[in-house]
């Protein structure tokens, strides 16, 4: 005749077989897509307005949110500036983060931007506005040309125009920047 189970083991095996923990604080998905060695390109209608790479980018395809590192964007030279060697305005940024349904930008950890006529601006972070073809940073400026540098509190660089616009408080050295 079999011999009843010791109550103990019975709380030992319903304890077992419970629910597993539940970890501490929000959950977060894992995102849907992951990509390596990335190739961008943005169309318009039928015209490039943006092309560039990541090493690597998530994508979360119910939000159309992404997340990309170690990324460089070209943007195309405005319609009818000089040609340059430089070519069009370029951005590169350890991380950035963004939207496909506001077509919002967001890079960090230490911006670079190239124009077409050479000035390179470094920030902490920047946005890039698709709707309004701007990239803005309000978190400071250090910008180099050909013979000045200069310092700013904000800056705004508007991509059919090629032109950056500097804010706040401007400091500015002519001839022998270094």
């Amino acid at each position: 005749m079999p011999r009843p189970l010791p109550s103990r083991f019975l709380l030992l095996l319903a304890a077992a077989c419970g629910a597993p923990p539940v970890a501490p604080g929000p959950a977060s998905e894992p995102p849907q897509v992951v990509l390596h060695g990335v190739q961008l390109q943005s169309y318009e209608a039928e015209r490039l307005v943006l092309s560039g790479r990541a090493e690597q980018m998530t994508y979360q395809r119910s939000e159309g949110l992404f997340t990309a590192t170690d990324t460089v964007l070209r943007f195309p030279a405005p319609a009818g500036a000089r040609p340059s060697p430089e070519g069009g305005t370029e951005v590169r940024a350890p991380l950035m983060e963004g939207s496909l349904s506001t077509r919002q930008l967001e890079a960090s950890g230490g911006v670079v931007l190239r124009s077409p006529e050479g000035v390179v601006a470094r920030t902490p972070r920047a946005t890039y506005d698709a709707p309004a073809q701007t990239i803005r940073g309000r978190e400071g400026v250090a910008a180099q040309g050909q013979d000045y540098s200069l310092r700013a509190d904000a800056f705004s660089l508007s991509l059919p125009e090629g032109t950056f616009t500097f804010e706040g408080s401007v400091e500015t050295v002519v001839g022998g920047a270094q």
